[in-house]
């Protein structure tokens, strides 16, 4: 590896017979107009101190080329630069031919062209196949075929207004070119066999350079590959092609993010992100283009998740866009596992898939409404596949496992009921969260039908103004802010359309002149005034059309387990010892819990709902069981004499500090004192070995 310094223009680009080849593995062209600005002020300090200008390092390596001893260079760090002065250069170009200054020749036949060079190797510049098309047309004057998205047009044409306008005030594109040569640069020239690239371009990247995890990813998947250019053509290309969003790139380090979290079922951040992918490719066994494959499958798996895909039912991306439109991306790990199985494994059908991501919307809703934080949803769905399917019949009843896996999980991870999600759609503040307001309305008026609404542009307003002026001063503070922003008083208006504090006929008149929603608007047009009974009327009735749209019921199926697991009864007290708990059955029904005192308080529980009034009498008698030889309070009403008391209740007080098989004795003794009979409970624990009955079950 060998540095020197040098001239930017004379001794580096304007070197006869050179070609600068951007290398399939290095980004896109994508140097922002801040970027390209800011040399162009770095060149006009140039113009006005006359001082030299330091541009930074490139990195290349030199490999010779056909055709009368060309030298090709290998750009590893610096293609944002040189391609940047290359736009500078044609810019400046065009802008002298414009104003007759002949320096136009110097830049055409010495800067950005071979002279004396075969048609093929001409061009002194070859960026990567996606910006070579817009370069070429560029330098060919075709500006009318150029995609204006692109950053090689946008650039372009940035340079050429500032050169326009520098012009105007008397600075001559000689001029501007006599800057350019006072531009510095080191050069690193890497030596093939003896200096590896991808370890020369980590330690760039590592000292601040800015590229995403989907550069650095495909840097060291195509760097040291033989065949780089057909497996950027066969694989990258359409990876890159399926997620990016016209010049922006962002879905790529998502999709890898979550691809990630897929294979390796743990969570991983931004700055993780990269290493984890290189450990997952060493420790896997893959090849490059094994990987590439692999990803280019999920890439467009994933490409449904974000855009939709016509490979699809109108479900399925309905269903896919309403996640979207609700931010809701953390489940996308789990989704890639649900399509996965779909695709390859002939496990679950299309319609087996439309309810899954029913179910999945409508819980995620649910939560939004209900106001569940969101900070257990990453780790919720980093894991959900594998604790559902850890059991490996449960594919059999795919929607199902998932329904009751979510349905009796013990943490705040449990789906909201039907009850409190009608409470919060009719009392919760929906203004608050703006991606679920706006979904809310728009879904309501939509339903499932044709498109009346689209969310661009759209205003939401409040039918009860935000400030109450004279006309509303019928409404009682306290009732406003309560029911300000809830759904019964919100709608949306016409195209930036404004309700503001108008009266409420104002109001109805700009709705019923701007606003197609039927749906959402017809009990606001047919009233005389707007007051809190009819917030709450209206609020009811769009809930409703809500809760119909997603109505999840719960699954009850006992054959569904989470794990491997054996069957306990009360007589099996002595065999409790070491086990791990999963659930139990208490008069036909089944709780999840996996804790045995847990367990203990939940039947205590239960047995009180079933005989209200019983165990406040135990624990005025400072109630025991006898199982032991020591004696033991383990019920009362202030938790004194016992070693761990835990309150269960106002004035009762259990005895927590016991082992499992307290527990169990504890329990059966309870159902004793009860009058029940022991056979109406039992519980699972982790079996030591998979079932063989569970395993062939058919």
């Amino acid at each position: 590896m060998d540095a020197h310094k040098l001239w930017m223009l004379r001794d580096f680009i304007g070197t006869n017979k050179v070609l600068f080849r951007i290398p399939v593995y290095q980004r896109n062209y994508d140097w922002s107009d801040s970027n390209c600005n800011r040399l162009l002020d770095d060149v006009y300090t140039i113009i006005e101190t006359g001082e030299k200008h330091f541009l930074g390092t490139i990195v290349f390596m030199a490999a010779k080329s056909g055709g009368f001893a060309l030298q090709e260079y290998i750009i590893i760090d610096g293609q944002q630069r040189l391609t940047t002065l290359m736009l500078i250069l044609k810019a400046l170009s065009v802008v002298a031919q414009s104003v007759g200054d002949e320096c136009y020749h110097e830049i055409e036949e010495q800067y950005l062209h071979n002279k004396y060079c075969d048609e093929e190797f001409k061009v002194k510049l070859k960026p990567i196949k996606t910006d070579n098309r817009q370069f070429l047309l560029l330098l060919n004057g075709k500006l009318d075929e150029m995609d204006e998205e692109t950053h090689i047009y946008q650039n372009f044409m940035l340079c050429k207004e500032r050169f326009e306008r520098w012009c105007s005030r008397g600075i001559n594109p000689s001029a501007v070119l006599d800057a350019l040569t006072k531009l510095e640069i080191v050069e690193i020239v890497l030596t093939k066999g003896e200096d590896d690239p991808q370890v020369i371009f980590e330690s760039i990247n590592s000292t601040g350079l800015e590229l995403s995890n989907a550069d650095l990813i495909r840097n060291y998947l195509l760097m040291n590959a033989d065949d780089q250019e057909r497996l950027y053509e066969d694989y990258w290309l359409f990876i890159e092609k399926t997620l990016r969003n016209k010049m922006d790139y962002s879905n790529l380090d998502d999709f890898f993010m979550q691809y990630i979290v897929y294979k390796t079922s743990k969570p991983v951040n931004s700055r993780q992100l990269y290493s984890s992918f290189v450990k997952l490719f060493k420790n896997s066994g893959y090849t490059q283009e094994s990987i590439l494959e692999e990803l280019k499958y999920y890439a467009e798996i994933f490409g449904a998740f974000v855009y939709g895909s016509k490979a699809y039912s109108e479900k399925i991306n309905k269903y896919l866009k309403s996640l979207r439109l609700l931010n809701q991306t953390t489940c996308y790990p789990f989704l890639l596992h649900v399509f996965d199985d779909y695709h390859h494994n002939d496990v679950i059908d299309e319609a087996t898939v439309e309810k899954i991501l029913h179910f999945i919307l409508s819980y995620l809703l649910r939560r939004l409404v209900c106001g569940v934080p969101s900070n257990t949803l990453r780790g919720l769905f980093t894991y959900l596949y594998n604790r559902i399917f850890k059991v490996s019949s449960n594919k059999k009843k795919y929607y199902e496992s998932l329904n009751k896996f979510l349905f009796t999980v013990s943490s705040k991870d449990v789906v909201p009921s039907t009850a409190e999600f009608e409470r919060s759609l009719q009392r919760a503040n929906i203004y608050g969260n703006n991606a679920l307001c706006r979904f809310l309305l728009l879904d309501i008026e939509n339903g499932d039908g044709k498109e009346v609404l689209r969310a661009e542009n759209l205003t939401i307003e409040h039918i009860m103004p935000q400030t109450l002026s004279a006309d509303w001063n019928y409404i009682n503070p306290e009732e406003h802010e309560q029911y300000l922003h809830t759904l019964g008083n919100l709608s949306v208006t016409g195209y930036n359309s404004e309700l503001s504090n108008k009266s409420f006929k104002e109001k109805q008149e700009i709705i019923r002149e701007n606003s197609k929603a039927v749906v959402l608007n017809s009990d606001v047009l047919a009233k005389d005034s707007w007051g809190i009974v009819d917030i709450q009327a209206r609020a009811k009735r769009l809930a409703n059309i809500v809760l119909a749209r997603y109505r999840i019921d719960k699954v009850d199926d006992d054959s569904i387990e989470f794990e491997y697991i054996d069957t306990m009864t009360l007589d099996d007290y002595d065999d409790v010892t070491g086990k791990k708990l999963v659930s139990f059955k208490l008069f036909g029904e089944t709780y999840r819990q996996n804790k045995f005192v847990f367990m203990l308080f939940d039947v205590i529980k239960l047995l009180d709902k079933r005989q209200p009034g019983k165990i406040e009498e135990l624990a005025r008698n400072n109630y025991s069981f006898n199982a032991t030889k020591r004696k033991h309070v383990h019920l009362n009403t202030n938790g004194e004499g016992m070693r761990g008391p835990w309150k269960i209740a106002d004035g009762i007080y259990v005895e927590a500090n016991l082992s499992a098989w307290s527990c169990i004795r504890f329990i059966q003794n309870l159902l004793s004192v009860f009058g029940y009979d022991k056979d109406q409970f039992s519980f699972n624990v982790v079996a030591e070995e998979p079932s063989e009955s569970l395993e062939d079950d058919d």
